[in-house]
């Protein structure tokens, strides 16, 4: 903290601390207050590395400054943490967001037309962790979806140097399906539990960790070739049904964090999309919540990344 005088006045100045992490083979930088809530953020120590040039630089500021446009998305569901986005005529991005569509707004933030520049303003210090990693998130996958990267919502598990990652609605079974095959399939390990990244590389799926792991503590800067993507469908008995190129793209374009409606990031999105599941064989599987579907499912999937 620096102490200036201006006017014969001292006036405090905050010492802020810049930290820079690499996120799926992507750089970002946080800047922030020293006394700010760094001690909440140990998800993001695994993925913290040497200063360098960001793709994406945050940093919280104290006003934003600009009046915020009127939202052009509002996400309200019901249980799930509110977001607002708008689009200024510069270009610039404004968003804001809440834990929940009934609490009050926790933070602001608005990002260059590339958002390759994030300003965040905390309004609730309790939420602060929440908006911090909520802010990073969301305009992660939006500055990335053009560079063949996918942020996704799904449980992975590690197994043999090969990913796995199970899809689904919230509340369909993922992060049990993951906990099935922990507790049943020798040589298994928890990637991520709800927010890993896929990223294409000289025509290669990959998948990494994150920082975001939804309620499971998972925070690995660990990477795998991407063996197999599979939705979990809650049934009354346990059977694989591999799907078609068409069906593969109709099962993992819902999974996919994104703002559709910007030309540039829906054709991220879609190019990306299609490297993956022409590569990447995709099943349903249709399953209870026993052991007995993560040793069927294994027995499918594993040894099969090549989609024969």
């Amino acid at each position: 903290m620096a102490k200036l005088v201006k006017n014969g006045i001292f006036v405090i100045r905050m010492a802020y601390m810049k930290k820079t992490y690499e996120i799926a083979g992507h750089i970002v930088s946080l800047e922030m207050p020293e006394d700010g809530v760094w001690r909440q953020m140990k998800n993001l120590v695994p993925f913290e590395t040497a200063e360098q040039e960001p793709l994406i630089a945050f940093r919280q500021v104290e006003n934003l400054g600009e009046q915020a446009p009127e939202p052009l998305l509002v996400s309200d569901d019901d249980g799930f943490p509110l977001i607002t986005i708008g689009k200024a005529e510069s270009g610039k991005w404004f968003f804001t967001m809440a834990p929940l569509n009934t609490a009050p707004i926790s933070c602001n933030c608005v990002a260059s037309e590339d958002f390759s520049e994030v300003a965040f303003q905390i309004l609730n210090p309790r939420q602060a962790a929440f908006s911090i990693n909520n802010t990073m998130m969301l305009l992660f996958a939006l500055r990335t979806a053009p560079l063949y990267t996918l942020e996704i919502h799904a449980s992975v598990i590690m197994k043999g140097g090969k990913g796995f990652a199970f899809l689904g609605k919230s509340g369909t079974g993922k992060s049990t399906h993951s906990r099935m095959w922990l507790e049943n399939i020798p040589g298994t390990e928890l990637l991520n539990d709800d927010n890993p990244i896929i990223r294409i590389t000289d025509g290669k799926a990959r998948i990494y960790g994150s920082p975001w792991s939804g309620k499971t503590p998972c925070y690995k800067q660990k990477s795998v070739d991407l063996g197999a993507i599979v939705r979990i469908v809650r049934a009354p008995s346990n059977f694989t049904e591999r799907l078609s190129v068409a069906q593969s793209y109709a099962c993992l374009y819902p999974s996919v964090s994104a703002y559709r409606p910007e030309r540039k990031i829906a054709d991220g999105v879609h190019n990306t999309i299609v490297g993956v599941v022409t590569t990447v064989p995709c099943y349903n599987m249709h399953c209870l919540p026993d052991g007995d579907a993560a040793k069927v499912c294994c027995n499918t999937v594993y040894g099969q990344e090549d989609g024969s």
